[in-house]
């Protein structure tokens, strides 16, 4: 006898038919996204003045080895995504999404932002702490002088940890699931350029806008135990771990940008 009827088959076929295409579709917007804001912002010459880290630029090697591993990890992330998008839309695992609107868009949108910045920061701090560092994330941080192509260069445990918000967000917030793929292409795209090595922030990311800068994340590469979120300021401040140079050395790369 099938341990499953027909009907249940067919549901578990439809399932894993809707997972392939869900992760086929977000990891080709995920990387066209990705490539195209590299693309974009990478600097090629190390000598230009706007520079954050002055006459530095990561190795060759490690450039090529942070391009691959992080076309390999956009594919976990588009895995997790699309599971979550199958619980979701198929078993109605979750909360039901609020009536659309642009009130509804709007908020749903902030509160995942909200929400994902939460989850990033405290799992970004538990990872930096013995004994996760070692075998989670040192990979990450080989990349003293990030480049855009730093953003995903992670193994599948520090992929796992980090990432996983995007299955699980399905089923704690009431939020489509088309707003959450665009809070994820936002995601990729400011972590992208939050990987520059030059600062694009402007008048959005100057204090006392709480908004990350591309100075907060490289800052975390320099100097490790600091500057934990990436959506927000707001918990590095309220826990202390915001660097203590970093709104003046923002202002500082800011002005130098602005004459470059």
């Amino acid at each position: 006898m099938l341990p499953f009827s027909k009907m249940q088959l067919h549901q578990i076929l439809e399932a894993i038919s809707h997972t392939a295409l869900i992760t086929v579709g977000m990891y080709l917007a995920l990387l066209a996204a990705y490539a195209g804001t590299a693309r974009l912002f990478e600097p090629k010459d190390a000598d230009r003045p706007d520079k954050i880290q002055p006459g530095k630029l990561i190795s060759p090697k490690l450039l090529r080895r942070d391009r691959l591993q992080s076309i390999l990890s956009l594919a976990n992330i588009a895995l997790m995504f699309a599971l979550g998008d199958t619980f979701y839309s198929k078993f109605h695992l979750g909360f039901s999404e609020f009536e659309p609107s642009i009130g509804s868009v709007v908020l749903s949108f902030i509160g995942s932002m909200l929400a994902f910045d939460t989850w990033f920061y405290w799992m970004h701090r538990l990872i930096h702490q013995k004994p996760f560092y070692r075998w989670v994330h040192r990979w990450h941080h080989q990349s003293i002088t990030p480049s855009t192509w730093s953003n995903n260069s992670d193994r599948f445990i520090d992929n796992i940890f980090i990432q996983s918000y995007w299955m699980l967000a399905h089923f704690f917030l009431p939020i489509s699931p088309w707003v959450l793929v665009a809070h994820k292409i936002y995601d990729q795209i400011t972590g992208t350029i939050g990987h520059a090595g030059v600062e694009h922030g402007g008048v959005l990311t100057t204090p006392p806008s709480p908004m990350i800068s591309v100075t907060h994340h490289d800052q975390h590469h320099r100097y490790f135990n600091c500057n934990y979120a990436t959506h927000f300021t707001i918990w590095d401040r309220l826990m202390g771990t915001l660097h203590p140079d970093h709104d003046r050395e923002l202002r500082e790369n800011l002005r130098r940008r602005s004459q470059s």
